[in-house]
């Protein structure tokens, strides 16, 4: 992948959360997977990232491609063992759980 200016800036913008939104087929995948990549290489752990896509074939194609780009190289090994750990899901399953585990905190049963 060969990243535009404004792809560059979403991969490493550093310091606070950042939101990604661009049209089908424009390398939001690559960009998020790259961006992750970026933390990893800080010494951040996979299991410590909350990475959230809007469907369930784009969070499994994310854990997918992060997956592959760990196993390529060798000193992200322990980050393969806490992947399956790994925050990596919709917008909608990540509140649902949230809600699920903290429901007596909003008055739900």
């Amino acid at each position: 992948m060969k990243p535009t200016v404004h792809q560059l800036l979403a991969i490493s913008h550093d310091g606070e959360n950042i939101l990604v939104s661009a049209g089908a087929g424009s390398g939001k995948t690559a960009v998020l997977t790259e961006r992750v990549m970026a933390k990893l290489s800080k010494g951040i752990l996979i299991d410590d990232l909350i990475i959230l896509t809007f469907t369930n074939a784009a969070a499994a194609e994310m854990k997918t491609r992060i997956k592959d780009k760990i196993l390529e190289n060798p000193k992200f090994s322990k980050q393969l063992k806490r992947l399956d750990n790994a925050v990596i899901a919709t917008f909608d399953s990540f509140a649902l759980g949230i809600v699920k585990e903290y429901h007596y905190l909003i008055g739900l049963p």
